[in-house]
């Protein structure tokens, strides 16, 4: 049974619960929408409601289920073509979750982040309550995610807020689509941190001076006239010094740097469902010119400004 509701046109809110003459199948075709293909093995007596929010490819969904067995194939990914990434947040209850040569056990505290495009197993033998977050493929950097581990950190003080952030989402009222997709951009930049810790800064001259670097940067990234030499002048270095004491913190070089955080900022600003311009976005990120813009952001998420814009929010999920 379906119960959906529209606060605003663009953000969408859906309350399920499974059918009582048919509860495993109606369960079955909800995930198959809201999710993707998946195998279920099913437990006596299965129940299960749920309730979704989304603004296009923006999607939380709080659910409830019976003792269950979530399989994915290599033949359902491929069937699929989804490559997104998911972010599962245990609110009740505990199961069991592998992917790869991983192999965990969640529980409320203890948060999941996986790939949706590869073979999973999750199994729970007792009722869980927990939130899945629809992560789409590009809206966090792809090296990061591929690279991530199946459990966050639980004592990293920015995963806690991530997940205060996914709790916000399904919590709160009278979501807007900008609101919404603004706060679950929030999330996503959580999520984002919380896959790519910043080095560790040291102790000496050196390690403070690559530090000062990075804010400095960071504060005047929407200044088109900013080069690597101004940033050593700024600081009072040589510019080759300034390349030494970035590296040896494990940051990458001044301009790629740069270009990084401007990139970033744009992205963050285009991921809001309030009308844009790009080329505005593109000047008042620091960029020189659109031309360029587009140049970088496809070279650090695989796809142009444009492309990803009409992707995240050119249709709804059902």
């Amino acid at each position: 049974m379906r119960d959906g509701g529209v606060v605003d046109p663009g953000y969408q809110c859906e309350t399920f619960s499974t059918d009582e003459d048919d509860p495993e199948e109606s369960w079955y075709e909800y995930l198959r929408q809201r999710q993707g293909s998946v195998r279920l093995g099913f437990g006596s007596d299965f129940r299960s409601d749920a309730y979704a929010q989304n603004v296009g490819q923006f999607q939380i969904v709080r659910f409830t289920s019976g003792a269950l067995d979530y399989q994915r194939s290599r033949r359902d990914v491929r069937s699929d073509g989804d490559n997104s990434y998911r972010l599962l947040v245990p609110l009740e209850g505990r199961f069991k979750f592998e992917q790869g040569d991983s192999r965990e056990v969640f529980e409320p505290g203890k948060i999941c982040f996986f790939h949706w495009g590869r073979p999973l197993l999750m199994t729970h033998t007792d009722p869980i309550s927990a939130l899945i977050m629809t992560v789409p493929e590009r809206a966090i950097a792809t090296r990061r995610a591929e690279q991530a581990a199946l459990t966050l950190d639980p004592n990293r003080p920015l995963v806690r807020a991530l997940e205060t952030q996914a709790r916000l989402l399904v919590e709160a009222d009278g979501w807007t689509a900008a609101d919404f997709s603004v706060a679950f951009s929030s999330a996503l930049t959580l999520l984002d941190g919380a896959l790519n810790p910043s080095p560790a800064i040291g102790s000496g001259k050196r390690a403070l001076d690559a530090d000062r670097a990075r804010r400095l940067i960071e504060a005047h990234a929407n200044d088109p006239h900013l080069t690597p030499a101004a940033i050593a002048a700024m600081l009072g270095i040589g510019e080759r010094t300034l390349y030494k004491i970035l590296d040896s913190a494990g940051y990458p070089s001044p301009a790629t740097l740069l270009r990084t955080i401007r990139v970033e900022r744009a992205h963050r600003r285009l991921s809001v469902a309030l009308p844009i311009d790009l080329d505005t976005i593109a000047f008042e990120e620091g960029f020189p010119s659109p031309r360029r813009f587009r140049e970088a952001y496809r070279d650090h998420y695989g796809q142009t400004p444009a492309q990803a814009r009409d992707q995240l929010f050119s249709a709804a999920q059902p």
